[in-house]
């Protein structure tokens, strides 16, 4: 989101009504009231929870870091960053304007406010929605107040992706999903001309981004690839020239000479080294194994006609692969298609990238309220990674999938894990 200036259906039914119940049991000993967190550089509001409150201060505390790590040779901070998160929709959009309306999060600059919501959201989607909208804070009070649309939203992109794992960020990750939309418009000839996205501002990015989600996709991937180019291609060749270019921003106004200062006037050069660049990359382990986890619980839901009965990886495996009696079919969510008698893809289901002994790298939890599988990954630097069920508002269920700091794992979960790895 852009910184805003003034101006088996019937048993999935059933099992849903019993989540959301269980949902809205819990939603109502919520408690009313605002609870405060002040850190060095944020000062943070929800009415979640204090714990809540905790959690997104510190992970603001550590993401600043990040941003100042690249960027905070700029400007200096004259006052604490606004914060607020609320537990639902109706409270967001009273302090939000109305042209942000069906957004998850924003910053407002002209009341110096970062909001966002969690209605319907994981812990997971809230902070990163937060690193996102937070870089447009940082970068309107400490760097420059007239960074180019493309920019502000790539490297916001660009540290929504980053991995916080306990100890610290690792940034540059690469998103299947985000790196398919991209590679395919520029494998089609359907990208944005540089030359066009360079000279896009504010107003005109909104009206494209609102046209359809297909294009909003396109826009907010094609930034971010771009803001992994200048980071990171050619062994951080063009980073030095984006620090100069930020520089140039921080000193005056006019977009085009400071990119002509930083970048040269070669725009053509500038696509053809970005685009060979961008279809060289592969995404990360992370999101392999993520994408693993969400094809392995789509198709336990077509394999078992009761999801609560989905109680063994190796289970999901031999009928998988043995039986010819389901014929199943999936689409990835990069539109490639997944079908039963393509074994070898089929069996790669079940491995973890940073799983470097032989067998199944997953494991079946039991979420205690529901009783609904959880599919564990427990392979990955200072986090764990799981998939479960949740229900939607048309009354089936979908796949979520959610990074966990691993400190921050309950321990009846932790002794799960470790009784279902055995």
């Amino acid at each position: 989101m852009r910184q805003i200036r003034r101006p088996g259906k019937t048993l999935r039914t059933a099992l849903c009504a019993a989540l959301l119940a269980l949902l809205w049991a819990a939603a109502s000993h919520a408690s009313p009231e605002l609870f405060k967190e002040q850190t060095e550089h944020y000062s943070i509001e929800t009415d979640v929870s204090p714990e809540f409150a905790h959690l997104v201060g510190a992970h603001m505390e550590e993401i600043f870091k990040e941003y100042s790590h690249r960027f905070g040779n700029y400007g200096q901070m004259t006052l604490r960053f606004r914060v607020a998160v609320f537990d639902d929709e109706e409270q967001y959009w009273k302090v939000t304007p109305p042209q942000v309306k069906g957004s998850t999060g924003v910053f407002v600059s002209y009341d110096h406010l970062l909001a966002a919501h969690r209605h319907g959201r994981t812990t997971e989607e809230v902070l990163r929605t937060l690193y996102h909208e937070g870089f447009h804070q940082f970068m309107y009070n400490v760097v420059s107040q007239e960074c180019p649309v493309w920019l502000n939203e790539g490297l916001a992109e660009y540290f929504a992706e980053a991995t916080w794992n306990g100890q610290g960020f690792t940034t540059g990750q690469v998103p299947t999903l985000r790196l398919h939309t991209v590679q395919s418009a520029i494998a089609r000839g359907r990208y944005i001309p540089l030359a066009q996205l360079f000279t896009i501002d504010p107003d005109r990015w909104l009206q494209n981004v609102s046209t359809s989600s297909h294009r909003a996709d396109l826009f907010y991937s094609q930034a971010w690839s771009l803001a992994h180019f200048l980071i990171h291609a050619e062994g951080g060749r063009y980073a030095g020239m984006l620090s100069r270019f930020l520089k140039e921003l921080s000193e005056q106004e006019d977009q085009a000479e400071a990119f002509r200062v930083s970048f040269g006037t070669d725009v053509q050069g500038f696509e053809t080294a970005w685009a060979q660049y961008v279809m060289s990359l592969k995404p990360s382990p992370k999101f392999r194994c993520r994408d693993n986890m969400e094809a392995l619980m789509l198709l336990a839901r077509l394999v078992y006609e009761d999801p609560r009965t989905f109680d063994s990886v190796s289970d999901l495996r031999h009928r998988l692969l043995h039986s010819r009696r389901y014929g199943w079919q999936i689409t990835r969510a990069t539109g490639e298609t997944l079908k039963w008698d393509q074994t070898e893809e089929v069996a790669k289901l079940f491995r973890c990238p940073y799983h470097e002994e032989e067998g199944i790298s997953y494991v079946i939890v039991r979420h205690t309220p529901t009783q609904m599988p959880m599919l564990i990954c427990n392979h990955h630097p200072g986090v764990i990674i799981k998939a479960y069920y949740r229900p939607t508002s048309y009354g089936g269920l979908a796949v979520a999938v959610e990074e966990q700091v691993r400190d921050t794992v309950p321990d009846d979960l932790k002794q799960a894990i470790l009784d279902a790895s055995e």
